[in-house]
């Protein structure tokens, strides 16, 4: 699926407290009116004439069809294009329609006379407008030259041509495409034949896919190049736009790998005929995962070797892993509707994390998507929270709720597979994609694949995750015997929820003060018993980190826990032990001067990604208990936290370091110099900036976005100028990022202003707005008010250029943080229905739970964290 909405929902989740993306409360949708089955498309032939350098285009498509019944209307989806004709014929007869349009492009024909079973022929002509929003099918213009692009999912094939858009019409497609000579395209499928037409254009057929749903199709058109992957069994090959071909190195290498360990794991071969992988310089989301032709954000597929950052290389692995895995689960298989969209992008990011470490392990990344889950897990307790398995009916609900359809159904997928056993779960999968190969399949297939592999009734379990909301709250206490074990569902301070039950599989670490062992159990109930045969020093409830519960346990043996960490406590489990701290402090266990503390503990940690969780976990809490008159004390706290951590790793990289290294020396520069106002770091990120500045091969690459960010937030306008000029010269995807990135983060009001208003110049395109408006977070709550002024001020030029899946995130973009005056003003203007867009009621309800769980923490909380930092505990 496209990763952008989760990068953008994971964004907004940092830059403001802690909102849950799930669906609103008494906001549901109605369900979409579905398509009948009958009659049914069996085959679709999909004819255009596309010139990427004239705004529109012409097509036509061809529609066998089955007709089981006696029909007297025929529906599909068509929405923007022009209709010039329609012809519906059964046999020699041509039937006599009336076209009426709905809701999204749903089109109705009402026949002059039933069909007949049999089959039938449905022909449609039209044209249409090119996108200009990275939806349908749309124009890019890149070095003055027009390529096309395509993004179907969930429902914006239907903006491209006529089609059946809907998962579970899953059949074989065919394009013909007609384009000017000099410029290539590519669909799905290889090309069958070509020839020249008389009028200098060509004539391009392509081979007859395997059944695919609409959501999958793609095409591109352009003066495209290709670069062959070698040493493959199917003809692969990296797509760019001209001059980006010497990028396509790092995809050269990872790709042969990662199919290799997915064709392992899953047993059987690649699916398709051949793969293309497509850098897109104009697109909305991460990546894509249309069958044979998986589309890519560019600056994600293609890297340069000398400037790429181990966090770029583990974005471009671990989305790369995702997408191909999505060619077996998802392409192969497909999901019959989309409540069960968590299910196909759960299992490739599931699956994502265990190839990536199985082939890189040393990008650590499923330490990294552990981090991500203890995020999600967080906004999972408030009260717009909802079961990862919509109920909804709507083809969009899966849009807001996109951080829990990752990594929730990714956290119990691991968590049930370690209860399992990897090799049960593996049979489980396999024997499922062979049953359903090809075709559709259902949550409870999978379920059903489950109970048979392991002979255990698993499908009841996991469904306790999956069909109903929230998380688990385990509270784990001392017996005569043994631990008394209790669970109930996990809830902020002052929130009252619907009770539920979980099927916990749990894994209980524990030690006697002599050797740490294990238990493994199944909280299938309220409480239980279970008998230890010595007393506990200690207790850690999650052991191996997997699991998707919040627990608690005495005071004692909490701070016997924080104790242990190093020793006896390894990198999975101490990630996970910080994000249970975050969820502690919101549920009212654990106070905010004693989670300053606890944080401060972990500023050591030797592991990374370990610091990296602190530091996530820190900029949370920041933003409800540190207010701008705050400021002053919290610098002296982060300088004492932090700055033994980048004395201990030092400044400049070292001979043989891990690359992961360099990503902790970034977030400590960034921290100790923006946050911590270290005067010393500041003035070495300066000049580490400037270094970069003069040449990009002079800097470590990990630490490069950091000392950019350092150097602008009290840059002059000779400083925004140079950025701005390396952002339109750059020829590197990732550079421009980068340079846009920074634009953000001036601190000087006029320079705020310039980025903004350069965000919606033509010299940025549409899915790049965020890179800007990213560097926000950084900054305290007045450059946060000044943003959001400039918003209101500038809403309709903004809103017409962001993508539109983006535009319901704008609740939490203008009423997000720690004030309801800010979320009354957002929810007054938004209830325009000029300014209202489906799904805003959805984020409207989220971001609400966000401002009242902030305002309450640091009403709670904050006096508290004002004395602690202020005394002792900041010297």
């Amino acid at each position: 699926m496209p990763r952008f909405l989760l990068l953008l929902a994971m964004f907004l989740l940092v830059a403001a407290p802690p909102v849950a993306l799930a669906h609103a409360d008494g906001a549901s949708e109605a369900p979409e009116v579905r398509l009948p089955l009958d009659p049914e498309p069996a085959f679709q032939h999909i004819q255009l004439r596309l010139d990427p350098d004239k705004r529109s285009y012409t097509g036509s498509i061809d529609v066998e069809l089955t007709v089981s019944g006696r029909p007297s209307q025929v529906m599909f989806h068509a929405e923007g294009q022009r209709l010039t004709r329609i012809a519906l014929t059964q046999g020699p007869d041509t039937i006599a329609t009336e076209r009426v349009t709905g809701e999204r492009g749903l089109q109705t024909l009402t026949l002059a006379r039933p069909l007949a079973p049999g089959a039938a022929r449905l022909r449609i002509e039209f044209t249409h407008l090119y996108g200009t929003r990275a939806v349908g099918l749309y124009k890019v213009n890149k070095a003055q030259r027009g390529y096309l692009f395509t993004q179907f999912q969930a429902t914006d094939g239907r903006e491209a041509f006529p089609m059946w858009d809907e998962p579970s019409f899953k059949f074989p497609y065919q394009f013909t495409l007609e384009v000017p000579q000099g410029r290539e395209a590519i669909t799905n499928t290889p090309v069958l034949r070509e020839t020249a037409t008389e009028d200098g254009w060509r004539r391009i057929e392509f081979a007859r896919s395997k059944p695919l749903p609409s959501y999958l199709l793609a095409l591109a058109v352009g003066p495209l190049e290709f670069t062959e992957v070698p040493g493959m069994r199917f003809p692969t090959r990296i797509v760019t736009v001209q001059g980006q071909k010497h990028l396509t190195g790092t995809a050269i290498e990872t790709t042969p790998k990662l199919l290799a360990a997915l064709e392992r794991w899953f047993g059987t071969p690649y699916p398709y005929e051949k793969l293309d992988l497509i850098a897109v310089p104009e697109f909305a989301y991460g990546a894509m995962e249309n069958a044979g032709a998986i589309t890519y954000r560019d600056d994600v597929l293609l890297l340069d070797p000398v400037t790429a950052s181990a966090t770029e290389r583990r974005r471009h692995i671990s989305t790369h892993a995702h997408e191909l895995a999505h060619m077996w689960y998802g392409d192969l298989v497909t999901m019959a509707w989309w409540d069960d969209l968590w299910l196909n992008e759960s299992f490739a990011d599931w699956m994502a994390s265990r190839i990536t470490d199985e082939v890189y392990p040393e990008l650590k990344y499923g330490l990294n998507d552990l981090q991500r889950i203890q995020g999600v897990k967080g906004s999972d307790v408030a009260p717009s929270t909802t079961a990862i398995r919509s109920a909804s009916g709507s083809s969009e609900a899966g849009l807001t709720n996109v951080g829990l359809v990752y990594s929730k159904g990714n956290a119990v997928l691991s968590m049930f597979e370690r209860y399992l056993t990897p090799p049960v779960l593996q049979k489980g999968v396999r024997a499922y994609l062979k049953k359903h190969a090809w075709g559709n399949a259902v949550a409870g297939d999978l379920w059903r694949a489950f109970d048979e592999a392991s002979g255990k009734p698993v499908s009841a379990a996991m469904a306790t995750f999956t069909d109903q909301p929230g998380v688990p709250y385990v509270r784990v206490v001392p017996t005569a015997k043994g631990l008394r074990i209790t669970q109930r569902r996990a809830s902020n301070v002052g929130v009252t929820l619907e009770p539920h039950l979980w099927n916990v599989p749990m894994v209980i670490k524990w030690s006697d003060g002599k050797s740490v062992r294990i238990e493994r159990v199944l909280l299938d109930r309220e409480s239980i018993e279970l008998p230890l045969p010595a007393k506990p020093t200690w207790v850690y409830p999650n052991g191996e980190g997997r699991g998707y519960f919040a627990w608690s346990v005495p005071a004692e043996w909490l701070v016997a826990l924080a104790d242990a960490a190093p020793s006896q406590l390894d990198a999975f489990e101490r990630v996970a032990f910080l994000g249970n701290l975050s969820m502690l402090l919101r549920m009212g266990e654990v106070s905010g001067d004693a989670y300053l503390q606890a944080l401060a503990r972990f500023s050591t940690d030797q592991e990374p990604q370990v610091l990296a969780s602190m530091l996530s976990n820190l900029n949370a809490a920041r933003a409800a208990l540190v207010p701008d008159d705050l400021a002053e004390p919290f610098a002296r706290y982060v300088r004492r936290t932090l700055a033994p951590a980048l004395a201990r790793i030092g400044e400049q990289r070292q001979p043989g370091e891990d690359d992961l290294v360099s990503s902790s020396r970034g977030d400590l520069l960034r921290w100790l110099a923006m946050r911590g106002r270290d005067e010393q770091v500041r003035t070495f990120a300066e000049g580490e900036a400037k270094r970069y500045l003069a040449d990009s091969s002079a800097v470590d690459p990990g630490v490069v976005d950091d000392v950019l960010a350092i150097a602008a937030s009290r840059g002059d306008a000779r400083l925004f100028e140079q950025l701005q000029r390396r952002a339109e010269d750059a020829t590197v995807p990732a550079q421009r990022r980068r340079f846009l990135s920074t634009l953000g983060g001036f601190q000087d009001p006029a320079l705020e202003v310039r980025a903004l208003e350069y965000m919606l110049s033509e010299g940025v395109r549409p899915t790049e707005s965020f890179q800007i408006m990213q560097a926000w977070q950084g900054k305290d709550e007045e450059a946060g008010k000044r943003m959001r002024d400039w918003l209101y001020d500038h809403y309709e030029p903004f809103s017409q250029k962001l993508p539109p899946p983006a535009l319901r995130f704008a609740p939490m973009m203008l009423g997000g943080g720690c004030s309801h005056q800010q979320f009354d003003r957002m929810k007054q203007f938004l209830s325009d229905p000029e300014h209202f867009v489906t799904g805003m009621d959805r984020t409207m309800a989220q971001t609400l739970d966000g401002v009242v769980d902030c305002v309450g923490l640091r009403e709670r909380e904050g006096e508290a964290v004002r004395r602690y930092l202020q005394g002792s505990g900041a010297d």
